[in-house]
């Protein structure tokens, strides 16, 4: 008996789904480095820094092209599309790698969750709370930071990681935040990170503090520390210069606009 052309149709398809193989620029293509074993952060998650954790997460899966399967963007296909089989092995991988990043306990509060994406927002939910708190501990030494015995290297480089903590918890996600909300957002988080970095600074610097927060436009803030930077490594070779405002202005200027 020949077969109809329904048989033939139904046939043609099966082999399109079965042979279809995903680009590797594709986030459902797995690459021989997508191993069930791999570990996406060094320590699982266990309660208690869940802004570090959740970052780390995140700047994994966007390495490897899978940042979709937690962020919504990739919504599973249809059951008769081409890509569903490799969309469930990606969303599976992706799944197991998260629980791989919890304890014990927290993986077993979410391993019946059906999607990666659910046990994200999972996470985020429960959590989220806690980061409330952290935010206020970071923005409390933040205020009482200064430089003390630091020097401008060491101090910069503790407000900066206090900074960039803080900006990780309070991230303005594209869904949500224009290009210009964010560009306005952006320059005054510079402009309160700069009078942060100046105000915290010893006597010895207060010439320089004044001069830099006289400068119209201000200076950035990169710019601001490389001036204080030079400063410093000035006094070190020679205790008893003076500072010279003509010249830090110069640089200032020269930092800006390079």
């Amino acid at each position: 008996m020949a077969p109809t052309d329904n048989d033939i149709s139904s046939t043609s398809g099966c082999r399109e789904q079965s042979e279809f193989i995903p680009k590797p620029s594709s986030p459902i293509f797995l690459h021989s480095s997508d191993i069930p074993g791999l570990s996406l952060v060094p320590v699982p998650f266990s309660g208690s820094g869940f802004g570090g954790w959740r970052r780390s997460i995140i700047v994994s899966l966007s390495g490897r092209n899978k940042i979709e399967f937690i962020d919504g963007t990739l919504p599973r296909p249809s059951p008769n599309s081409p890509e569903s089989k490799h969309w469930d092995r990606c969303n599976n991988k992706v799944i197991f790698w998260l629980t791989s990043s919890l304890s014990f306990s927290i993986a077993e509060s979410v391993q019946y969750s059906e999607t990666a994406e659910d046990i994200w927002k999972q996470l985020n939910r429960r959590y989220e709370t806690i980061n409330g708190t952290k935010v206020f501990e970071i923005k409390k030494e933040l205020a009482s930071t200064n430089q003390g015995s630091l020097d401008i290297a060491s101090y910069f480089n503790k407000l900066k990681k206090l900074w960039d903590e803080l900006r990780v918890m309070r991230t303005c996600h594209g869904s949500t935040c224009t290009s210009a909300v964010k560009a306005g957002i952006q320059k005054e988080e510079e402009e309160d990170r700069l009078h942060q970095f100046l105000m915290g600074l010893n006597d010895t610097y207060i010439s320089v503090r004044s001069n830099l927060l006289m400068m119209q436009p201000p200076p950035s803030l990169d710019s601001a520390y490389n001036i204080l930077l030079q400063d410093e490594r000035q006094r070190q070779i020679n205790p008893s210069s003076q500072f010279n405002p003509e010249s830090t202005s110069f640089n200032v200027t020269s930092l800006n606009h390079s």
